[in-house]
């Protein structure tokens, strides 16, 4: 059976109309409620045919929180992108709903095209995490049968794991409204500075195998995205700072994501990609986050990865800005205007730029140049 249908729940006659109105040209069968138990019954009526479902909170008789609860609870919005409908008068919404599957808003004055592209881009966003997760699962088990049947075949253990390892770092790139490959491109800078690092500075411990499996473990260290709502992850503007503290959350819901893995991953793999993913946005000089972790207290395989991230992030195209020249992102990592780096990795760094060029060249990376963007 088919998901033809989107359900609107809102006591506003008004409000309900102009969305159904607007809903209705996107091709699917609107039903309409106007009090929480009645859109509750359409729930549990069409759930097996229902592509989306938009709830305003102040309902009458059963509050909308109560009923996302409830979905929540049932797994149901991991399966249908819930969107919360917001007046223009509504008053900030209260943090305890982005934890319980909220995937966009949809706030009056609506309009008619952006509403329409978020509804398809949020029954994407589903669809895309609902095969993720069943082929995790699939993997998953796969996985516990070799560590079972095949524990001394390591090299075997070490490209599955490599292999799940790029199928979750790519995940969170289909948040964005255009495919991005920033997990594989960290992957490869992370490589590259990590190879020039354990070249100039044998004293802090790099191997080839250490820099080959920071570079694996460096695909997940922003997976914890997964968890933020697509109206902070594809905000075109600056973020309050209510909305910076969810954005950076990811680090440790990253986290809370990954124990759920621990047991294929090995305890070696689960180390380094729980350090990368917690610690890549913390700086040297203590004024990173989460932790605000201080020199060396910050791992150095997260230290290799800060590194990485930012200067694909510059060089890369984002929602809220346009990519800066190859140069540009040099000096403002080596110039500190992403925050303090390692001195010992920033010099390693210096000597890799040709290197870390050459890949933006080759993969067309560097879209444009605009020295006045960024967050």
């Amino acid at each position: 059976m088919s998901a033809n249908k989107v359900i609107v729940i809102d006591g506003n006659l008004v409000e309900r109309a102009e969305l159904t109105e607007i809903l209705d040209k996107s091709g699917y069968e609107i039903l309409g409620a106007a009090t929480g138990s009645e859109g509750g019954k359409l729930i549990a009526a069409h759930l097996a045919e229902t592509a989306a479902i938009f709830l305003r909170l102040d309902l009458p008789d059963i509050p909308g929180n109560v009923i996302l609860r409830e979905l929540n609870h049932k797994g149901v919005t991991l399966k249908v992108p819930v969107t919360i409908i917001e007046g223009e008068e509504d008053e900030e919404t209260p943090d305890e709903i982005f934890e319980m599957g909220v995937i966009d808003f949809a706030r009056r004055p609506f309009r008619s095209k952006m509403v329409q592209r978020r509804l398809k881009n949020a029954i994407r966003i589903c669809r895309i995490q609902g095969a993720a997760r069943r082929q995790l699962a699939v993997q998953n088990d796969t996985m516990k049968k070799q560590n079972e049947e095949l524990q001394s075949r390591s090299e075997d253990l070490k490209r599955s794991r490599n292999g799940i390892l790029e199928t979750l770092g790519t995940v969170v790139e289909y948040r964005n409204l255009e495919y991005s490959a920033h997990a594989r491109h960290v992957h490869r800078f992370t490589e590259i500075l990590g190879q020039q690092v354990m070249a100039d500075y044998p004293e802090l411990g790099l191997t080839k195998e250490k820099v080959e499996t920071y570079a694996f473990c460096s695909m997940l260290h922003d997976i914890g995205k997964i968890c933020i709502t697509d109206a902070i992850m594809l905000k075109p503007g600056r973020l309050t700072d209510s909305e910076r503290e969810i954005m950076e959350s990811h680090t440790t819901k990253g986290c809370e994501m990954l124990d759920s893995v621990a047991d294929f991953l090995g305890e070696e793999y689960f180390n380094a990609t729980m350090a990368i993913c917690r610690s890549h946005h913390e700086r040297y000089d203590g004024k990173g986050y989460p932790d605000g972790l201080e020199g060396d207290d910050i791992p150095l395989s997260a230290q290799l990865v800060s590194i990485a991230d930012a200067y694909d992030g510059l060089v890369g195209e984002r929602v809220y800005k346009k990519a800066y020249s190859k140069q540009r992102a040099f000096e403002m990592i080596t110039f500190g205007e992403c925050g303090v780096f390692n001195p010992k990795l920033l010099e390693s760094f210096r000597k890799c730029r040709t290197a870390f060029e050459a890949e933006v060249n080759q993969d067309g990376m560097e879209l444009a140049a605009d020295d006045s963007a960024g967050r």
